[in-house]
């Protein structure tokens, strides 16, 4: 029993040295603005991180998701962010910048569902916009994380009908 309790301890740290060690690592790429650490952040994310987050995403808080269809592919996605609905606008920060794939994809469908506070909201007319323009809108615990990460952008998104009230 003690060796299955030591061996559980082991893997719980490395999981905690990792999880400590990429988020880190993300600040820093936040903060550096350097496009090959952002470009490695972004992938760390994509593939490690957003699957876990998925499954938690889009019912309460800042967290949403947002489904899309791959502009080339036709393929569709969920990608799990941080949202604030304000009336008849959902705003999502963009901390990785402008270049990520959900975001090119959004905007060249011009459409997409998001996942927000446990309804499911179809938006449109997406329009990326200086985050000093929208950050009125945003709740104080998401302005504060907006500033740490040093957000520059935003993607404003119209919602022109509410899918599900709730799940």
């Amino acid at each position: 029993m003690r060796k299955i309790a030591k061996a559980l301890l082991v893997i719980l740290g490395v999981v905690l040295v990792v999880w400590v060690a990429e988020t880190a690592f993300t600040v820093w790429a936040w903060r550096s603005r350097s496009p090959r650490a952002l470009r490695l952040a972004r992938h760390s994310k994509k593939y490690l991180i957003n699957p876990l987050m998925l499954p938690f995403s889009g019912r309460s808080g800042l967290s949403a998701i947002v489904h899309h269809v791959g502009r080339r592919s036709g393929t569709a996605y969920a990608t799990p962010v941080i949202a604030h609905r304000s009336h008849q606008d959902v705003i999502i920060p963009l901390p990785y910048g402008t270049e990520v794939d959900w975001l090119r994809n959004l905007l060249a469908a011009g459409e997409a569902v998001v996942d927000l506070e446990g309804r499911s909201l179809r938006v449109d007319e997406p329009a990326v916009a200086d985050i000093d323009d929208v950050i009125g809108l945003l709740p104080s615990p998401m302005v504060r994380t907006v500033r740490f990460n040093g957000a520059r952008d935003a993607v404003r998104l119209h919602v022109s009908e509410l899918i599900t009230a709730g799940r």
